[in-house]
């Protein structure tokens, strides 16, 4: 009998800020994420956007937030991405989620959650898109990804 050291967790931030987003195109938050606490997960050399990689396989739970100001009316969706697929594209929806924009002045939280089947170096990012050519640019701030592995102590 041998013990399996799986633990991997993390916390990861960014300030966020405004962003164009082009329509019909699924683009990256454009920030780098921080950790603020992590053991066996990490942020990828020269990665360009909000993406963690991890390093050991397992079921990660998995939180995904920011706050969203300021804004045209429109409709944004927002999907993850496994090592730049888009993650469990059940019928082309798969884990989309729809963020209505509120009109300028107004703040709101977008956020998600779910399981993620995750092996060794595996990447993870969430990518936003919208349908329509935007009016203004988009605010995202406050940018939060959590990820806690499932399978933290394994019997082999």
């Amino acid at each position: 009998m041998q013990f399996q050291n799986t633990i991997a967790y993390g916390t990861f931030v960014n300030d966020g800020g405004e962003q164009t987003i082009p329509a019909g195109v699924w683009t990256d938050f454009d920030y780098t994420p921080s950790p603020k606490i992590n053991k066996n997960i990490v942020v990828p050399n020269g990665v360009e956007g909000f993406q963690v990689q991890v390093k050991n396989t397992g079921m990660y739970y998995v939180e995904f937030s920011f706050i969203s100001d300021g804004g045209d009316s429109k409709n944004y969706d927002i999907r993850p991405y496994k090592n730049n697929v888009a993650y469990n594209n059940t019928d082309g929806v798969g884990q989309i989620i729809r963020a209505y924009q509120q009109p300028v002045q107004q703040k709101y939280e977008v956020s998600t959650h779910g399981l993620f089947i995750l092996s060794y170096n595996d990447t993870l990012a969430w990518k936003i898109k919208r349908s329509s050519v935007p009016s203004v640019d988009y605010y995202a701030r406050n940018i939060r990804m959590n990820l806690i592995n499932l399978q933290q102590l394994g019997l082999h």
